[in-house]
């Protein structure tokens, strides 16, 4: 499992303004070689780039929101920045900034400022409006906070987003005196990957992985469709039997969402005191900030600190279990595409492995929406959600949905 929690006291990290990496890195689109390697993005495509050319043109501060399905998307975006010959400042975790020293160093000098997910972090907010204000670079900040890992589906955003456009923008009006010009917008842009490998070899690459792992005999015999729910239900079972204390029965989603409820009620119960309502993720991520602060101090005794450790485990495992959508290979949400499948079977590996040997092949396909203005006005109080988020979301679930109808579903292969 990876490593997310960084136990020390966390530290802004801001980018240098200038920076020769960075050059060099956009300029030469050496970030392709990181994409192709460790992503297998191999084929590139921009679509309606000249709407964030407009916005640059008319002098507008840019915030670009896009949808979160990959590692790939926050080094993808190099693509759009090079076509659009610009620059921006991206919004990353902090825990990608303690990997390594290599990995940190060459983060920050790609324009990437770290934030503090377990809590309030007011350089980061800071940063942000302050970026939006002067409008030197653009700003992109992932909403969904996490990668969903499926092209298909969003998870809610989170609140953050607005609020730094919201103050970008009314700071930004109070400038507008002959220092400044221009508005704050911001611009969604939808990431759609396109698998182009060896399908069969990819599928049967990771199948074998999963089956030796179960000590199961290579399942070939099995539909691949029936084949992949054998092989995620052996893994399921597992995992129920070390929370559950036995695999249980029922249907596969009916069985994931029970394995979350009862783990997430035990850590709601121990440290809110009582079970919460709403969804799954947000109810995961208001935990941690409860958990993790002591446990980053270093003031806990052994035994607290280990009990704390598992339960962060615990949390992200049920974070994991959220990220399985519901009959995503059912045709029931969705035809069913190479491309879910795919992303099925990574997840399962990847949650099983803590990597992706899979040899995959994609395409990326980049697309611009039109801005969506933000106010110069604060979001009235009591309101439920930020009209300008709800219409970026919306038009980023519209893309993604019309993308996917041009999409040829799955054949299975006639048996012989």
């Amino acid at each position: 499992m990876q490593d997310l929690i960084i136990e020390k006291p966390y530290k802004f990290v801001r980018p240098p303004r200038r920076s020769f990496v960075l050059w060099a890195v956009a300029g030469f689109r050496l970030y392709r070689l990181w994409l192709k390697g460790s992503e297998g993005i191999c084929e590139y495509e921009v679509r309606n780039q000249h709407r964030i050319q407009d916005s640059l043109d008319a002098g507008h501060s840019i915030l670009i929101a896009g949808n979160h399905c990959r590692n790939a998307d926050p080094m993808a975006i190099g693509e759009l920045l090079y076509v659009v010959d610009s620059y921006a400042y991206l919004m990353a975790s902090w825990h990608l900034y303690n990997q390594d020293r290599f990995s940190a160093w060459m983060i920050k000098h790609l324009g990437a400022f770290s934030i503090n997910r377990e809590g309030i972090d007011k350089e980061a907010i800071s940063f942000s409006i302050k970026t939006l204000i002067d409008g030197e670079r653009m700003l992109v900040i992932y909403p969904e906070g996490s990668i969903s890992r499926s092209n298909d589906f969003m998870h809610p955003f989170l609140d953050g987003t607005g609020f730094i456009a919201r103050t970008a923008a009314r700071k930004r009006a109070k400038l507008a005196d002959g220092k400044v010009s221009g508005k704050v917008m911001v611009h969604p842009v939808a990431f759609r990957y396109y698998f182009v490998g060896d399908f069969k070899a990819c599928c049967e690459h990771t199948l074998s992985l999963l089956e030796n792992h179960l000590d199961w005999e290579p399942q070939a015999h099995l539909p691949l469709l029936e084949r992949i729910a054998k092989v995620a239900g052996g893994l399921l079972a597992e995992r129920e039997e070390k929370y559950l204390g036995q695999a249980q029965q029922g249907c596969y989603y009916e069985r994931i969402e029970a394995l979350i409820i009862h783990i997430l009620s035990e850590q709601e119960q121990k440290w809110k005191g009582e079970v919460q309502r709403g969804d799954y993720i947000l109810r995961v991520k208001s935990l941690r900030p409860i958990i993790v602060p002591d446990l980053v101090k270093g003031n806990l005794d052994r035994q607290e600190t280990i009990s704390r450790r598992s339960d962060l485990y615990d949390l992200n495992f049920v974070q994991q279990l959220c990220y399985y959508p519901i009959d995503y290979l059912s045709g029931k949400t969705g035809k069913v595409t190479a491309e879910r499948i795919i992303e099925t079977l990574e997840r399962l590996e990847e949650d099983l492995t803590d990597k992706i040997t899979m040899p995959r092949r994609f395409k990326l396909v980049i697309d611009v929406l039109d801005a969506v203005e933000v106010p110069a006005e604060k979001l009235p109080r009591g309101a439920g959600s930020d009209p300008v988020m709800d219409e970026v979301r919306l038009r980023l679930e519209e893309n993604l949905a019309l993308s996917a109808r041009s999409m040829p579903a799955y054949q299975p292969e006639p048996s012989v």
